[in-house]
């Protein structure tokens, strides 16, 4: 019996000092932060999904080119490599579209926003592909530039998707990117 006792005031004054602990804590996020974190979770998750999907694409068009080693194909293989990243970025512009946001002020001009990056970065490639059309044969030694300039202007066109967050004026979106760590490196801050 003074066992029971003793087990229940055990058990009494656990169940006291969580319910102190939880109370001391932090709150609970309220419904903006909630919606501002999914945003930036999900915002920054597709960015990066496509920031990897196009490195992924021309890291295998770089390694096509050098291990072919033969300016007699090299200037096609790169051509060939940047209309894959077109096809690509074309995607992402239905992807943008369907993006699916929790309500908030910045959601619709927010997928506005991206779906216009989206067509942007379009534009951007097809520009470059016509500078790259005009590339005189890609020797051995004249890879590294080739090569250099190509990822040089795929980030330039992948810059153009990144939202900056601080034009929706929404501090809790400004938080949630700052402390979501997919966000570095596709979005914008100023």
């Amino acid at each position: 019996m003074i066992r029971a006792r003793s087990a229940t005031r055990t058990l009494a004054a656990s169940a006291s000092a969580l319910l102190v602990a939880v109370g001391c804590g932090a709150s609970l996020p309220t419904s903006r932060e909630a919606a501002a974190t999914s945003t930036a979770e999900a915002v920054c998750g597709l960015l990066r999904d496509w920031s990897n999907e196009m490195a992924v694409s021309m890291n295998a068009t770089s390694e096509a080119l050098t291990d072919d080693d033969d300016p007699d194909t090299a200037n096609q293989v790169l051509l060939d490599g940047w209309d894959d990243l077109i096809v690509l970025a074309e995607g992402h512009i239905a992807e943008a579209e369907a993006l699916d946001l929790p309500v908030s002020a910045a959601r619709d001009q927010l997928v506005e926003d991206i779906t216009a990056g989206a067509e942007a970065a379009v534009v951007a490639l097809e520009d470059e592909r016509d500078h790259l059309e005009d590339l005189p044969p890609i020797e051995i030694d004249d890879q590294r530039g080739a090569l250099g300039g190509a990822f040089t202007a795929l980030e330039k066109a992948q810059s153009v998707v990144e939202p900056r967050i601080a034009r929706y004026d929404d501090p809790e979106l400004s938080a949630a990117v700052a402390d979501e760590p997919t966000c570095e490196h596709v979005i914008q801050p100023a």
